[in-house]
Parts: structure tokens; C-alpha cells; sequence
């Protein structure tokens, strides 16, 4: 007898978990395709040289790689972006760009499992390839503010800043590209961790030098309000071209932020968030959950250098992946949406052998008009098919026992309110459909 077990990292879903993640990734689907974007899907097994180089040295730890019986190198997909990435170069020459693009798949990674980590999970990514207008960026910001509407969240905001400003303030502090990612890393924690602890883990665990220190967090100090933070930046940097570009690209999107009526309280400017550094080239944003702590639920960010990796050419790209698990799992923790028990409004019992007859005909009319109906396949006990249709919160149960035949009609009973009558089929039909 074989033992019944999963694969650690890995999950079985029953109907209640597959509808909310239907329900969740319905939003996503409708709100990306509001805004133009199309469907994508790609292989779930790819060349390892995809992926290889891309992702990072720690990343390609966690692939699921082999050699197939043809004896090429291949993984399971490691994430969607790098294999639409893939995808777009190899039909370059028919796709009309811009190209906007979503793509909701599994992806694989063989890391060690714990809470909220999976070695099998679903990413939900969009992306705008084709265009470098900064429009691109603001759009995904206006649009994922509106997927996080929709799904009823109601204390978020979108973290905006801009790599090549990230570029610039290190530059203006005199540190180097050896320097870059340590800065990066430690003044994304100064929201929560304050300027004294980020200059201690500067100096003392990034090894940095004092000056450097002093003038990146002298230039990221905080202010609520963007105008006056973005000119303070343009006065301490205006001698650094790529500086000045970054927040004339900031300025673009907040100015189509305001012009499309998006209220202010989900979006802020934060020169300090650090993501995608290894390959995002401008614009950078997430949006980060702030009710209960949840944190960041999406990372994003313009990478116009990426595609461009296979074609030999520069091919602009902007987009983000929401961490829809995650999602998931705070809409279900918190109860924010309410679903039926079962989409099964009807059972139909089965009296006896004599009458299925009339009980496969009368499921069949049932589903003729709509509704969702399940025949009860034995000749068990009525109790048992009422228990049956209870235990599975069927709201409605149909007999059609030989009197009922006789009269030309069908006992329903309604389990929610116990109560029963004897009632047409076509009367059944319309106070089913009008519950």
C-alpha cells in the first residue's frame, strides 16, 4: 500500500482554496485586460541558459534543473518575466509594439520551504514592452492601484522612486559601483529602522566610509511632501545628468497620477525603496499593504536592458509582479470576500431505480436553464441524500418520488430554511434563479 504524501513545498487545493484563488486572479485578469493588455503564457520547462546569468548567483541555487533524455539542459521555469522575455525576442518580427502583455503561471524554485514560501507558486505579472515614454510606468501604477481597489484593500500605497536617482545619489556622496548595492540595500530599511541605525549598518557591516555615509543620508532625508523633496533633490543634484533625469521622470509620472484623479493617499514618492537593482534601469515602484503589516505585495520597475540581451538591441520594457500568494492569503485570512459554500445550487435525489427516469430528466431540465445542478448517483436513503446535500451546503434539494410523478410536480425543499413544497418545475425554476 503506498503511503499518500506530497512533495514538501508543494500544495493540494480543494474547491474552497481554487475558488478564492479564481475569484483573485478573475480581478487581476479583468483590470489588466481593461487597460489593454493581452494573455501570455509560456513553457513551464526552458534552456537553462535563459535563466543562467540573469536571475543572480543565489538565484540559480534554487533551480530546478536537469538533463532531459535528449540530453539538453533545461529547468523548470524560475520565473515569468526572463521566459517572456524569451518569448518576445524569439517573435520579435510579429509582434506589434508596443506589446502589452500579462502572464499568470506557475514558476519553480527548490528553496526551503517555510510560512508564505512554496517551492511551486503562481506569479501574476504584466508588462509594457516597446515604448520607453514614461506614460508606461505611471499607467501600471494608476492600474495596480486599481487591482488592489477592486479586491477590497483599502489602506496601500504605491512606493515610487526611480533607479538612475538611486545612481545619482551615490554618485553625489562620492561612493562607487562597488558601493551601489550595499548603499542601496541599507538606506531602503531607513522607513523603519531611522538614519542612526542605517548609518551604523553602513559603516560597521557594509564597510563604507564615513563621508560617503554623511552625504547619502544628509541628500535622503525625508519629507512628506513630494514637490518640495523632488526640488530638494534637483538643488542637491543638478549637476548629475542622470540624477536630473530620474526626476524629471518622477515629475511626469506624478503629474499623470494627479491629471487621472488617483488620490494622493495611495501613492507617495520614496527615494529610499531598492528593488530589481541588478536589472531595473529607471522607474521603480511597490506596493506595499499597509493595514496589519503585510508589507509589500508587488515589485516593479522599467528593465530596458533585459530583452535587449537576446536580440543584441535595446528593447525598452516596463511592468511589475504582484505577489498574488501572498494576496491570496490576507484575503482569506481576513474574510474580505464572501463566496459560495459550492457553486452546486441543486441536488436532485434519487427515490429509486423506477424513478431515475424522471430524476435524470429533471437535473437535465435544470441545467438546460442554468443552474448548476448535481443528480445524486445511489439509491440510499432520502436521509442520507439530505445529510449529503447539507454537509456540501447545496441549498436546494429536488424529489421526485412516484407521488410527485403522479401530480405533475416536484417536492423542493430548502435547506436553509427547512422548509419544503410542492411546486411545477417551471415554478421551481424561477425561485431558484431568483435566489
Amino acid at each position: 500500500m503506498l503511503k499518500p504524501q506530497k512533495l514538501s513545498g508543494f500544495r493540494d487545493f480543494f474547491a474552497e482554496d481554487v475558488r478564492i484563488r479564481e475569484y483573485v486572479i478573475g480581478v487581476f485578469k479583468k483590470v489588466f485586460e481593461k487597460y489593454g493588455y493581452e494573455p501570455l503564457q509560456t513553457p513551464a520547462l526552458e534552456y537553462t541558459e535563459i535563466f543562467s546569468g540573469e536571475a543572480g548567483e543565489e538565484a540559480e541555487k534554487l533551480f530546478y534543473r536537469f538533463t532531459d533524455n535528449g540530453g539538453r539542459d533545461v529547468m523548470l521555469k524560475y520565473e515569468v518575466m526572463i521566459s517572456m522575455c524569451r518569448a518576445v525576442a524569439e517573435n520579435i518580427a510579429n509582434i506589434p509594439l508596443p506589446y502589452k502583455r500579462y502572464q499568470i503561471q506557475n514558476v519553480w524554485r527548490a528553496e526551503k520551504p517555510q510560512k508564505g514560501r512554496f517551492r511551486e507558486f503562481t506569479q501574476c505579472d504584466a508588462d509594457t514592452i516597446g515604448s520607453a515614454s514614461v506614460l508606461c510606468d505611471a499607467e501600471f501604477i494608476q492600474m495596480g492601484i486599481e487591482a488592489l481597489q477592486t479586491l477590497g484593500f483599502k489602506k496601500f500605497k504605491a512606493q515610487i522612486s526611480n533607479r538612475k536617482l538611486l545612481n545619482g545619489i551615490i554618485k553625489y556622496a562620492g561612493g562607487n559601483e562597488q558601493n551601489f548595492i550595499p548603499i542601496c540595500l541599507s538606506i531602503d530599511k531607513l522607513p523603519k529602522i531611522g538614519a542612526q541605525m542605517v548609518k551604523k549598518e553602513l559603516l560597521e557591516k557594509r564597510k563604507v566610509g564615513k563621508e560617503v555615509v554623511d552625504r547619502v543620508l544628509d541628500v535622503t532625508g525625508s519629507s512628506d511632501d513630494t514637490s518640495a523633496l523632488i526640488q530638494r533633490f534637483r538643488s542637491k543634484l543638478k549637476d548629475i545628468p542622470t540624477a536630473v533625469e530620474g526626476l524629471n521622470e518622477l515629475e511626469q509620472i506624478f503629474d499623470y497620477l494627479k491629471t487621472a484623479g488617483i488620490d494622493p493617499q495611495f501613492y507617495q514618492f520614496n527615494p529610499c525603496i531598492a528593488r530589481g537593482l541588478a536589472y531595473y534601469t529607471g522607474p521603480i515602484w511597490e506596493f506595499e499593504v499597509e493595514d496589519g503589516q503585510v508589507g509589500s505585495v508587488a515589485g516593479c520597475g522599467r528593465y530596458d536592458n533585459t530583452i535587449g540581451r537576446f536580440l543584441g538591441k535595446k528593447i525598452p520594457a516596463t511592468g511589475g509582479s504582484f505577489g498574488i500568494e501572498r494576496i491570496i492569503e490576507v484575503i482569506k485570512d481576513r474574510k474580505m470576500i464572501t463566496l459560495p459554500a459550492t457553486p452546486t445550487q441543486v441536488l436532485v435525489a434519487l427515490f429509486d431505480k423506477t424513478t431515475f427516469s424522471e430524476s435524470l430528466k429533471t437535473a437535465n431540465f435544470l441545467r438546460s436553464k442554468g443552474i448548476s445542478t448535481l443528480l445524486y448517483p445511489e439509491t440510499d436513503a432520502l436521509q442520507k441524500q439530505l445529510k449529503y446535500a447539507s454537509l456540501k451546503q447545496i441549498p436546494f434539494v429536488v424529489l421526485a418520488g412516484p407521488d410527485e410523478i403522479k401530480s405533475g410536480k416536484i417536492a423542493l425543499k430548502d435547506l436553509r430554511l427547512g422548509k419544503q413544497k410542492l411546486i411545477s418545475l417551471k415554478d421551481a425554476v424561477n425561485l431558484i434563479q431568483k435566489t
